[in-house]
């Protein structure tokens, strides 16, 4: 089936949804904490008001028992998961749901198809994941892209939520791989595009180009990594005064955006060509030069408000890691005073806490085993932000990339615990949501996520052993695939 076709059949099923949406009395949703769970949740939200239908919504770290209990009393009304759900569906059997998820399906959920539409056996339950459909959720679609494609079959005047929908996408990391939002990301793209809403150009992707300094930006620079720059105090500056670029005004660093789009070029082709000389695969170069995507509705720009959807994203996170969502919601839908106010401290808070715990691991260093290598901060930092130092250490030159890098944090009386792979070993056969999951299993918990990102819960003094079932699974995984690592 072409990808058209399995567009097409994704599309009717969301109008499926939505029509079941607009006939609820009552709506209650349930989201995720990230950039993409509140985003999904905030579409959900907004196009239930919309339709005048009486809305609450309740954000979740982890779908455990207590999140089940609270969901399950949820009976006089339409339940709307975003951005969870998928992997523990068996829970929910009987309950008038919508579940709009992108991570991988329970396996034991029974499919069924019906006049070519792919639809679970569990009539009540209306599950909307592309992997249902043949299309990949971790690259494609996430959460909050999901969702807007039932709000905008509820009505094309929701088509002004697409921009939120884009910051899901990109705080879920799904423009990494290729550099730019592909697959069903991309036709929502061209939604919020063709709509003015939103500006697609092609420059540097690095974090901080609304807020941080140069030099700053560049030596920082970890998501992507750039050769010979990142983590190299004073490499930065050397380079913007071997180009010959005027970076200070005023007595201060200027940002990415304030430089000009001349020194941009300059920046970036020198990028380019250090990366081709060090035989870097295409796929790491676009990694740091490809799509940005300048939110230009809203206010996007304008009184601290980040245009950058990676920005904004990344404001997103830090109201999700502290557990401020309602201060995130807010950005989503609009309020650009409060909110916003709130969510710039919080984020400054978050990158000291980030800052500080990628010094605290690299201090006391990796374990390795044969498959992965861990890191345990126990109660020494937010179990909040142990899948984004995974990730950012994941990227960088200081570990061993043939392995996947797990992280442990002590979270409510229990063990969080959050893994990271690269491309690299996916293609190898590696698939985290499955491994983890199994291993969770094992060890009385619960996990799942993607190929290449995958979390969990376990009870604490668990840790060894999951580790143990984890690393074995995932030697099954790459001796089935095209090696192993050694």
């Amino acid at each position: 089936m072409s990808f058209d076709e399995k567009a097409a059949a994704f599309i009717n099923e969301a109008k499926r949804i939505a029509k079941v949406v607009a006939s609820a009395e009552r709506i209650y949703v349930f989201t995720h904490i990230d950039a993409d769970g509140i985003s999904s949740g905030s579409i959900a939200y907004e196009t239930a008001r919309r339709l005048s239908i009486p809305v609450e919504i309740k954000f979740l770290k982890k779908l455990d028992d207590e999140a089940t209990r609270l969901i399950r009393e949820k009976t006089d009304g339409l339940v709307w998961m975003n951005d969870l759900g998928s992997g523990y569906i068996s829970r929910f059997t009987g309950m008038n749901m919508v579940i709009a998820d992108h991570h991988q399906p329970e396996p034991e959920t029974p499919i069924a198809v019906d006049n070519g539409r792919v639809v679970l056996a569990e009539s009540t339950i209306h599950h909307l994941n592309a992997h249902l459909f043949g299309i990949e959720g971790s690259t494609e679609i996430c959460s909050s892209t999901t969702s807007y494609f039932i709000s905008r079959s509820v009505s094309r005047k929701n088509i002004d939520l697409a921009p939120i929908a884009i910051v899901g996408a990109v705080g879920d990391l799904q423009d990494s791989r290729q550099g730019k939002l592909t697959g069903m990301n991309r036709l929502v793209l061209e939604d919020a595009a063709s709509e003015g809403l939103l500006q697609v150009v092609r420059d540097g992707r690095f974090y901080g180009k609304e807020t941080r300094g140069m030099t700053k930006l560049l030596e920082y620079s970890v998501d992507p990594p750039i050769p010979g720059i990142s983590n190299e105090p004073g490499s930065a500056e050397r380079l913007l005064q071997s180009l010959r670029i005027n970076y200070r005004s005023n007595g201060r660093e200027m940002t990415w955006y304030e430089i000009g789009p001349e020194e941009r070029r300059k920046v970036m082709s020198y990028i380019v060509e250090r990366m081709i000389a060090e035989r870097i695969p295409a796929n790491e170069i676009n990694s740091v030069v490809g799509e940005s995507y300048l939110i230009v509705a809203n206010g996007g720009g304008t009184n601290g408000m980040p245009k950058d959807a990676k920005e904004f994203a990344t404001l997103l996170n830090a109201c999700g890691r502290y557990e401020h969502y309602d201060v995130g919601m807010g950005i989503c839908l609009g309020d650009r005073e409060q909110s916003l106010v709130n969510a710039l401290k919080l984020l400054e808070n978050h990158r000291k806490n980030v800052a500080n715990t990628i010094r605290l691991v690299r201090e006391g260093g990796l374990e390795p085993m044969r498959h992965i290598q861990f890191f345990h901060v126990r109660d020494r930092a937010p179990d909040s932000i142990i899948g984004t130092i995974a990730g950012i250490l994941m990227k960088s030159k200081d570990v061993d990339a043939s392995r996947s890098i797990v992280g442990f944090a002590y979270s409510d009386g229990k063990v969080k615990v959050s893994a990271r792979g690269n491309a690299e070993l996916v293609s190898r056969g590696l698939n985290l949501s499955e491994a983890v999951r199994l291993a969770a299993e094992q060890v009385g918990g619960v996990g799942g996520g993607h190929s290449i990102a995958a979390g969990a819960t376990i009870d604490v003094g668990k840790e060894t052993e999951f580790l143990s079932s984890l690393d074995n699974a995932i030697e099954g995984q790459m001796s089935r695939g095209s090696g192993s690592v050694t």
